[in-house]
């Protein structure tokens, strides 16, 4: 059977499929020397968006290749299909191929790993599916090697798309659901490093989907430590001990729908707790070979840590008994004696005593119908008896044992012993002995044993250790007058910062004999000649305080700092002409006028932000007021895209129809290097009666060259308005 000779637009075709193969072969010569212009640039990056086209095409052209029918006619047609699929899969391959060479020169993008298998079995299953439709078209074509063209183009397909998929979607993408599943670090926590069995399976999993060795997007590979250490174009990934100075913490508390937010909006997040691995990693120095056991036993990066490589959840207690009858759990439930479950709809009973004039013996004698599922039992302060832990001893499934302050004097200790599964026992403010104590040794579950303001002197508690080796002994804290500590910080009563004419500041501190220390002028105050706070300071201006707590014996605390303001005048309402963008509407438009600042965390709920179009507001008042002044409230936080306004105007008059500029401010743009602060922006103006104010905050236009955002808007966030 001879070959029908192709048509017109075959050849044509065909031409074009050898000219398409000989361009590719000039890119995989010569790529790294050609320069693109941004317009092949977008061509490029429609790689993505083609690339299913000749899969299809090739395919179905390789199904009809296997199939034979009887009729000729039939087969010749079916053969002829065949061949324009082919070609016009091996065309688009050709295009797809292109476009991906385009791509990968792109910045972000490597010559090594994984592209380079993705590029090179790409490039060669377009050249072998152009073979096949040019064999395929001659005489001497031979239905076997056909076929078997056929099925090496498809096992080419597939290598393509595997490794395609490993650099869009990371590592393994394409088998990840028939792999076993990874069920987090599984090594002896003695062996585990905190770099490689935690800190490194986060980056694996959230990071290195983009940031890999054939996808550096940003220049930033993290695959090995150096690559960490080396940054990218945007600098350096993190700055060791100082996480807030980090760029990767400060891309991942960017809000979610921020360009630079990293992971994209779309990939799977950073849970809060690998948000707080990260943290404290960078934080204790980022160091790649720190063991978790060589971490201190109270560090938060072990703690953190030990969660992580051994779940709680895996030592969860299981109970074996039944559920008590609820008649019976009411009929015992009094004023004075309280039994609950531990949780919802479970059997564990919990049961709290109060009043000690109400309680006697017989108040644990009543709960022994409750014996097998009472495992809690809190008797501080009544006036339990020693005789009374005979009792107690009845209860099989006791798991906590509160004595504290009790009239229990330890000669029948022994009776506790024999529960099989107590696990805390507290005896503090009791005269126990260590002899008395001895008897608990043998306790067969005990875990914590409470010995605070006991009989026992320092010297036995320290022995205890020994004697208890699988027991926490919790003695508490006594003041010998030996060891110095800090004083928390001054605690602020006044419920407003915004004030009309005048307010009495209020402070307070919970301790007596603390003295508070204060000054008005920003100087950090000091325990011995800044003025000593009183009951109360009369505040008759814009006042920031700054406060500091003193006592003999004490370390002084910390400085705290409170800012206060006046706006003689407060409107009977407001209303938003434009509505806040995302979630920062505050309270809306009552946010501007409630007495209430911000501070500088942007999302707490006390901010009003914009970034789409300019916030709009008109104040109204129901009599004219006299206005001289007009301050506006807002944020600056560069790192959180966060800007001064582009510009504030300030409009008054009448009434809405008959309004005047009064004021037009280009507020200070911002630099790299602000922090984050609340700020004022204020306005002064001649003397003006007005009963309606506009006002007008535009958000930054366009956010300069040095900011990673550049070239967006930025936002500008609003809270009180500030009016004389």
């Amino acid at each position: 059977m001879t070959v029908k000779q192709p048509s017109r637009w075959q050849s044509a075709g065909s031409s074009l499929l050898f000219a398409g193969n000989i361009f590719i072969l000039f890119l995989v010569i010569f790529g790294n020397r050609v320069v693109l212009p941004p317009w092949l640039q977008v061509l490029g990056r429609m790689h993505p968006l083609l690339l299913h086209f000749p899969i299809v095409l090739i395919l179905v052209a390789g199904i009809l290749t296997f199939i034979r029918l009887r009729e000729p006619a039939a087969e010749a047609w079916k053969q002829q299909l065949a061949a324009v699929l082919l070609l016009t899969g091996a065309l688009s391959a050709v295009v797809t191929v292109i476009m991906g060479l385009f791509l990968s020169g792109e910045e972000g993008y490597n010559g090594s790993g994984t592209l380079q298998w993705h590029k090179w079995s790409g490039v060669s299953m377009c050249w072998l599916a152009s073979l096949l439709y040019w064999f395929g078209q001659s005489e001497k074509s031979r239905p076997v090697l056909q076929k078997g063209g056929i099925l090496i183009t498809a096992a080419l397909l597939v290598i393509t798309g595997h490794f395609g998929a490993d650099i869009t979607h990371g590592e393994n993408f394409v088998l990840a659901p028939v792999s076993p599943a990874g069920k987090g670090p599984q090594v002896p926590f003695d062996q585990a490093l905190v770099y490689e069995h935690l800190v490194k399976p986060v980056l694996q999993e959230k990071c290195m989907n983009c940031h890999n060795a054939g996808k550096a997007k940003g220049e930033l590979a993290m695959e090995l430590p150096q690559q960490l250490l080396k940054g990218g174009k945007s600098g350096k990934l993190f700055v060791a001990g100082k996480p807030e100075m980090s760029l990767l913490m400060e891309r991942l508390h960017l809000p979610l729908d921020a360009k630079k937010h990293m992971p994209p909006a779309g990939k799977p997040q950073l849970t809060p707790e690998e948000a707080d691995l990260l943290y404290y990693w960078i934080k204790g120095g980022a160091d790649f070979k720190t063991k978790v056991a060589a971490l201190p036993a109270k560090d938060s990066l072990r703690l953190l840590a030990t969660a992580m490589l051994q779940p709680a959840a895996s030592t969860a207690p299981v109970y074996n008994f039944a559920a008590a009858d609820e008649k019976l759990v009411q009929k015992l439930n009094n004023n004075y004696r309280v039994i609950y479950p531990i949780a919802l709809n479970v059997a564990p009973l919990v049961v709290n005593c109060y009043n000690k004039d109400q309680f006697n013996s017989k108040s644990i004698e009543e709960l022994l119908p409750l014996k097998k599922q009472i495992i809690e039992m809190h008797l501080q302060k009544m006036p339990v008896q020693d005789a009374d832990l005979n009792i107690i001893a009845q209860f099989p499934e006791l798991r906590v044992l509160n004595l504290s302050f009790t009239n229990v004097k330890g000669q029948t200790l022994s009776a506790l012993a024999k529960l099989p599964h107590l696990e805390s026992l507290s005896l503090s403010g009791t005269p126990v002995t260590l002899q008395q104590l001895q008897v608990l040794k043998t306790a067969p579950a005990l875990k914590e044993l409470y010995l605070w303001n006991t009989a026992l002197t320092a010297a036995e508690l320290d022995q205890l250790p020994a004697v208890f080796k699988q027991v926490a002994i919790i003695k508490g804290f006594t003041d010998d007058g030996k060891q110095l500590l800090k004083l928390n910080q001054p605690l602020l009563l006044n419920t407003a910062s915004v004030f009309r004419s005048a307010t009495q500041l209020l402070l307070k501190h919970p301790i007596k004999g603390v003295e508070i220390r204060y000054t008005t002028d920003g100087s950090v105050p000091d325990s011995i000649n800044s003025p000593l706070f009183k009951d109360s300071l009369l505040l008759q201006s814009n006042t920031t305080i700054r406060a500091i707590a003193c006592k003999k014996g004490w370390y002084a605390s910390d400085p705290v700092q409170f800012s206060f303001y006046k706006s003689s005048y407060s409107p009977d309402s407001v209303v938003l002409l434009t509505q806040p963008d995302g979630s920062y509407a505050g309270n809306g438009a009552k946010t501007l006028c409630d007495g209430q600042k911000g501070g500088v965390d942007q999302g707490n709920g006390k901010w009003l932000g914009y970034v789409k179009e300019p916030m709009t507001a008109m104040l109204l008042f129901k009599q004219p007021v006299p206005l001289q002044s007009v301050s506006v409230g807002i944020l600056r936080n560069i790192n959180g895209y966060i800007f001064p306004p582009a510009k504030i105007e300030i409009w008054g008059g009448a009434d809405a129809q008959h309004l005047k500029l009064l004021k037009r401010i280009i507020p200070a743009a911002g630099k790299k290097d602000d922090p984050a602060a609340s700020m004022e922006i204020a306005a002064a103006f001649p003397l003006t009666t007005v009963s309606c104010v506009k006002l007008v905050m535009e958000p930054l236009l366009k956010i300069p060259g040095w900011h990673p955002g550049k070239g967006g808007r930025g936002w500008a966030f609003a809270d009180e308005v500030l009016l004389n």
